[in-house]
């Protein structure tokens, strides 16, 4: 997959589970996956399944999605329609609001499963919102309210979550484009889940802001700023630090002021 490539070149599937529950290591089970997959910001294709979660629903998860035990009676199970989703997926990239949580779950099935977890460019829908505008909540209904996006008024259940999912990203999509921010590199860069792929661009970034610190020699990076507006600028970096999974790059700038920003907001750095 090139990702040089802007992001909607490729197919995007926006997707969404509903759960027994918010904790995967307790037991909780998918019960409910649906799928969007959009091509030109039309609909192309669409996947849904309730799926039999091996547990009686509990009563707080059944207040907010309606699910109940009877709808789940002839349900198929996780592992006979994983396969089928996975294809589904196959050569797209994959969003979700707040990505790391549905993915968890498919994850954690693969793995009661003996099979390895999905290694595909995925991009968090939660983490955009967050990094490009500014409210008290980014919980879904909010955004909802917020872009004044019209649905089914059945948030919570996995095919409308998907769609309203979608509304968001082109929202926040075309607000980021005026900062000319396209190709999905900078995309998984910035609002990018956790994996192999997003660590590989992390890794590679962290390489070059060692060397460049190590060496005391000046970087060229181009950059999105915390304005959400894209700078190039020579810098002079000083320190890198490490809080919890994220990386903060402290630099000097061309004016002599000492900066803090994290890394994922780095796009591209080369030593000068």
């Amino acid at each position: 997959m090139d990702l040089k490539k802007n992001i909607e070149d490729f197919n995007l599937v926006f997707f969404d589970l509903e759960t027994t529950g918010l904790d995967v290591l307790a037991g909780d089970s998918i019960c409910e996956i649906g799928a969007l997959k959009i091509k030109a910001r039309e609909t192309i294709d669409k996947f849904h399944t309730l799926v039999n979660p091996k547990k009686a629903m509990p009563v707080e998860a059944f207040k907010i999605h309606k699910i109940c035990d009877e709808d789940l009676r002839g349900a198929p199970y996780f592992e006979d329609v994983i396969d089928k989703f996975t294809n589904f997926l196959k050569d797209s990239v994959i969003f979700a609001y707040n990505i790391d949580f549905d993915l968890g779950f498919i994850n954690h099935g693969l793995k009661q499963m003996n099979r390895q977890p999905m290694e595909i460019p995925a991009i968090d829908i939660l983490g955009m919102a967050r990094k490009t505008l500014r409210l008290p909540r980014y919980n879904l209904g909010e955004i909802v309210s917020f872009f004044n996006i019209e649905h089914s008024g059945k948030l919570h259940r996995a095919m409308d979550d998907a769609y309203v999912a979608s509304e968001v990203f082109f929202r926040l999509r075309d607000i980021l484009r005026e900062s000319s921010l396209d190709n999905l590199e900078d995309f998984i860069s910035l609002y990018g889940l956790n994996n192999e792929i997003f660590r590989a661009r992390t890794e590679s970034k962290i390489y070059l802001v060692r060397k460049a610190i190590e060496d005391k020699v000046t970087l060229k990076a181009r950059y999105l700023s915390y304005q959400n507006i894209m700078e190039s600028d020579t810098i002079k970096p000083l320190n890198l630090s490490q809080e919890n999974r994220f990386f903060f790059l402290w630099y000097e700038s061309k004016q002599g002021k000492n900066i803090r920003i994290s890394l994922d907001r780095i796009l591209d750095v080369e030593i000068v």
